[in-house]
């Protein structure tokens, strides 16, 4: 059925019987997203009203950044303050970014491509449909206590912080998990994609039921699914960056109010909120990381323990296990050609390097593990520079991990006395 130009919506695809199909109803008549998700993802994360929750968010924060509470001053410090409410400011600010990025991926050409390889027999599990109203309820009660606690002090003297309370709480729980729904709808595609793909090779040219010679359509199959992991993931930078920038920039806002916890007021929750966001954000980040790289090992591993495209292609070599009727099933009129087209699929496999790539730069486990010792360096100047610029003293820091450990010291030498 043909579109009029000007009634043309980048969010419709054509059904397979003539109907037009919403993107939103594909998703869930697939069973990626449930109806609650897809309620919540089109009417409140990509939709004006979220967009005017993370305005507000954005407002405040900037308010907290230029008029610092003396209550939190007291237990942080004024300077640190100020630079948690900037950071909290950026944050919102790359997570608004995220949003956009992962609203312009669902309506691009490159995700519906995909979305037509899924074939509806995995269910993914989203919060919204799956969790009970206490879990809900649980969840809010989490993030509303460290939340809510560090900003306690400013809530009597200025009410302006204890609305900045309510809006970071909803930004929190119901706006920025908007972003990673989109981020593991393309991470489950891709990997469905490239399970077809692993699934004909390792059945082999013997069982092939399609038309021409096996292993010149796996290499016509191979060029379509990476120019279609390459369009997809490109797109997907586009939200997948600043959600792992977020992951940075909350980790530093735990780092700084950790360390002048403990030096300014020896505040125990702040220092252990402050701990907890570093660890759930370098797992965070470590994770989203690991998930993308997995993907290029789908790809290019060339284990023998390991199912992927490269090493079932491998695990195809030497002699032929094609029968006679196998090669005639497979296009072949002979043993020869079948291996010789079979060695130029290993070639062209080896000389394409498949999978996630970011902005041209393939994503694998080789490229994390230098980007961890780079950024282990990178990290160590930045504590310099925050120890030098926001008046933590290192002098401070050691008597009171001195402290600490004489204290605990103490407590060993009473028990075993």
């Amino acid at each position: 059925m043909a579109i009029a130009a000007m009634a043309y919506d980048p969010l419709r695809v054509e059904d397979p019987k003539g109907a037009e199909l919403c993107v939103w109803q594909e998703l869930e008549e697939k069973r990626l997203l449930g109806p609650k998700t897809r309620w919540w993802l089109q009417h409140f994360c990509f939709a004006r009203p979220g967009s005017l929750w993370a305005l507000a968010t954005l407002a405040v924060c900037i308010y907290c950044t230029l008029h610092p509470n003396e209550g939190i001053a007291n237990v942080m410090g004024r300077k640190v303050t100020c630079v948690v409410a900037g950071m909290f400011s950026l944050a919102t600010v790359s997570a608004m970014c995220a949003a956009r990025g992962a609203s312009s991926l669902l309506q691009s050409d490159a995700f519906r491509e995909l979305l037509q390889y899924e074939q509806g027999g995995t269910s993914l599990d989203h919060r919204f449909d799956t969790e009970s109203i206490m879990q809900l309820f649980r969840r809010l009660v989490t993030h509303g206590l460290l939340l809510g606690l560090p900003l306690s002090p400013a809530f009597s003297s200025d009410p302006i912080y204890l609305l900045a309370w309510l809006l970071l709480l909803g930004f929190v729980v119901f706006y920025i998990p908007g972003y990673s729904i989109p981020r593991a709808l393309v991470l489950h595609l891709s990997r469905s994609l490239v399970e077809q793909m692993m699934n004909d090779i390792e059945a082999g040219p013997e069982s092939w039921k399609g038309t021409g010679q096996f292993w010149q359509v796996m290499t016509q199959k191979h060029q379509q699914m990476d120019r279609l992991l390459e369009t997809a993931w490109t797109l997907a930078m586009w939200f997948v960056l600043p959600y792992l920038a977020n992951n940075v920039i909350v980790g530093l806002i735990g780092l700084v109010a950790c360390l002048s916890a403990v030096v300014t007021s020896q505040n125990a929750f702040v220092a252990f909120t402050g701990f907890f966001l570093i660890c759930a954000n370098v797992f965070s980040f470590a994770q989203r990381l690991s998930e993308m790289a997995g993907v290029t090992k789908m790809c290019m591993s060339t284990r023998a323990d390991t199912r992927s495209i490269l090493s079932y292609a491998i695990g195809k070599s030497g002699p032929s296990p094609c029968t006679e009727a196998g090669l005639q099933r497979a296009g072949y009129s002979s043993i020869a050609k079948e291996r010789s087209d079979h060695a130029r699929f290993l070639t062209y496999l080896m000389a394409n390097r498949a999978g996630v790539e970011m902005f041209g730069v393939l994503i694998d486990t080789q490229l994390i593990a230098r980007f961890v010792f780079q950024a282990t360096t990178g990290f160590l100047a930045l504590l310099s520079y925050m120890l030098a610029n926001l008046d933590i003293r290192t002098e401070d820091l050691l008597v009171k991990f001195e402290g600490t450990g004489t204290y605990f010291s103490d407590i060993v030498h009473v028990q075993w006395r």
